[in-house]
């Protein structure tokens, strides 16, 4: 009798530890969400992919991998090493962005939501490039604010972007059709986002890009969004 009630006593016991001790996740059935990803493609050539599976290609052109389909596409401007759409499949809805639909006549620019992404466009500007014909880009998603640049130099606007709370600044630095590191970082000063990426290098070196919260991605490298 007395090794009956053993064994049921180690049984409850075994039991009990069976269940408390099933991993947290598996015992509530909760799983880890995906993160947003950046890749820098090449030169300003970008893919993100948010964390509900959205894909934006920005300005393609650059050699690399464009095998996902794209959900949105925007282009800044249309110089030739920025507005290569074909190289893009475009899956069913997706949304084409170009300056004659984001830029209005009067110079005002027009927002828009898709997949649960915002795209603001933002002005951009230099002696190549009028701001009439040429805009960056602010987009809101998964609680993120990614600052795309495009082809600039320092312009007072930026200024305005440091209440934005502004998460990933996409930069560019090669001092030839833009402003070089130099000025970069000076408007990585102005921003004060969490994180600055230098982008179009063309013959420049990014290592003279020296911002604080400094971010290099080499290109074709993707990284995780969020977090610190």
């Amino acid at each position: 009798m007395k090794n009956a009630v053993t064994i049921l006593i180690l049984c409850a016991l075994f039991v009990s530890c069976a269940s408390f001790c099933q991993p947290r996740a598996l015992a509530s059935g909760a799983e880890v969400a995906p993160s947003a990803t950046l890749t820098l493609i090449g030169h300003a050539s970008v893919k993100i992919k948010t964390s509900s599976g959205a894909v934006i290609y920005i300005d393609p052109y650059h050699p690399g991998d464009y095998s996902e389909g794209a959900d949105l596409i925007l282009v800044s401007h249309e110089h030739s090493d920025h507005n290569k759409v074909a190289l893009v499949t475009q899956n069913e809805g997706c949304l084409l962005l170009r300056t004659r639909k984001t830029i209005n006549p009067d110079g005002s620019y027009n927002m828009f939501e898709h997949m649960g992404v915002t795209v603001e466009p933002f002005p951009a500007a230099n002696k190549n490039h009028k701001r009439d014909q040429i805009n960056g880009y602010l987009l809101g998603f998964d609680g993120l604010v990614v600052y795309f640049a495009s082809d600039t130099d320092k312009i007072s606007e930026m200024e305005s972007l440091a209440p934005r709370n502004v998460d990933y600044a996409l930069l560019p630095i090669d001092g030839q059709y833009n402003m070089g590191a130099q000025e970069a970082m000076q408007c990585a000063a102005l921003i004060g986002a969490r994180h600055n990426i230098p982008m179009h290098f063309f013959s420049a070196d990014p290592a003279a890009f020296r911002p604080e919260n400094l971010l290099f991605i080499p290109y074709g490298e993707s990284v995780a969004l969020g977090g610190e």
